[in-house]
């Protein structure tokens, strides 16, 4: 019994050094991953975001989103579930909501894709599928179905430009009108 006493005891230590290699391994691993969430390309990635952003002319940005990634290499920043309040000089105000955006940082440029409702301040409402915004140009435009709808009429349309800073509105092709009627 005194002999197979160390044996035994050196088997169970043998056995609690394998199981603990066993786990730290595990561990090293899992953190491996837990560090390699965001890609090569990515600088950070937040949630329940807050950005504004002042343009040289003073027009205001507030862009919110539920996530973003941003890119310091490319001054992308990607945005899921985006909402916008774009504040013109003069006080108009178009808000814009839509699941997916880019917002070149650099350029002040814009891009949103899937479920894009636009409303200004005057109660238009323009309805379409991705929409970019141009700084330089102060240009709300896309090449995509879009209806346009306030109390007056429904406009439906291939390509839009809306020019911010003028408020002049231009659909591109196959344009129908829908007039709406008092009761």
């Amino acid at each position: 019994m005194k002999k197979t006493l160390p044996v035994i005891t050196a088997v169970l230590v043998l056995m609690a050094a394998s199981i603990l290699f066993y786990l730290w391994e595990q561990g090293r691993k899992e953190a491996d991953k837990a560090l390699k969430i965001l890609p090569d390309h990515v600088d950070m990635q937040v949630r329940d975001v807050l950005y504004t952003d002042v343009s040289a002319d003073g027009a205001k940005w507030e862009i919110r989103a539920k996530t973003v990634t941003y890119g310091r290499q490319d001054n992308l920043a990607v945005f899921d579930q985006v909402a916008v309040m774009m504040i013109m000089t003069d006080g108009r105000t178009y808000r814009l909501t839509a699941e997916e955006g880019r917002y070149w940082t650099a350029t002040k440029d814009m891009e949103v894709k899937r479920d894009v409702l636009v409303i200004s301040d005057q109660g238009d409402h323009i309805t379409t599928d991705k929409l970019n915004y141009t700084e330089k140009d102060k240009l709300l435009h896309t090449d995509a179905p879009v209806m346009l709808e306030n109390e007056k009429i429904i406009l439906r349309g291939k390509g839009m430009r809306l020019y911010t800073k003028t408020r002049r509105i231009e659909l591109l092709s196959q344009i129908k009108a829908t007039m709406k009627t008092g009761r």
